[in-house]
């Protein structure tokens, strides 16, 4: 019989390859991201932040996950998927090089999101489909409540979206 000594990053690495970690669960809201890269803006500062790393992408994706879920009746399942973002208000170094990495967000600059979405059931059927464009031009004249943060505005128009489409469905 022979005796096997590994170290203990090798035995490690065996025994997550011999009992593999379940697949993550996403929850009933899945978010997605296509070709981040070519989004109109989402710049968290003047300079572009590779997708991955992007607060305002995470925002949004946690935002969904989080919030979405009171929407949804048992077992029913939202695929968001965004094809483009453009956040309230821009980036305008030009006025100030100190205020670089400040968004300036006046009327000029309206949030806007388009996506598409699917909601299945609990046995995979969808019950709703379809392409989405949200475009608040009033997103600075009404109130946004209690609400704070740098993704207020399109978390409003993603809140009204969830209330109006996906609530009861």
């Amino acid at each position: 019989m022979r005796t096997l000594i590994l170290s203990g990053c090798v035995l490690a690495a065996a025994l997550l390859l011999a009992n593999p970690a379940p697949a993550a669960d996403n929850g009933p809201v899945t978010v997605v991201f296509v070709q981040p890269e070519t989004f109109t803006d989402v710049r968290d500062r003047q300079f572009a932040s590779p997708p991955d790393r992007n607060p305002n992408l995470s925002g949004l994706q946690r935002y969904l996950e989080t919030r979405g879920k009171r929407y949804l009746a048992g077992g029913q399942h939202l695929k968001i998927e965004f094809t483009d973002i453009d956040l309230a208000g821009d980036h305008r170094a030009q006025t100030n090089f100190e205020l670089a990495d400040v968004r300036l967000v006046t009327s000029l600059y309206p949030p806007r999101l388009e996506f598409n979405y699917s909601l299945t059931d609990a046995s995979g059927a969808t019950l709703k489909s379809g392409t989405v464009k949200l475009r608040d031009l009033a997103f600075d004249s009404s109130s946004t409540g209690t609400a704070s943060g740098p993704l207020r505005y399109e978390q409003r128009m993603l809140d009204k979206w969830l209330r109006q489409e996906i609530r009861g469905q």
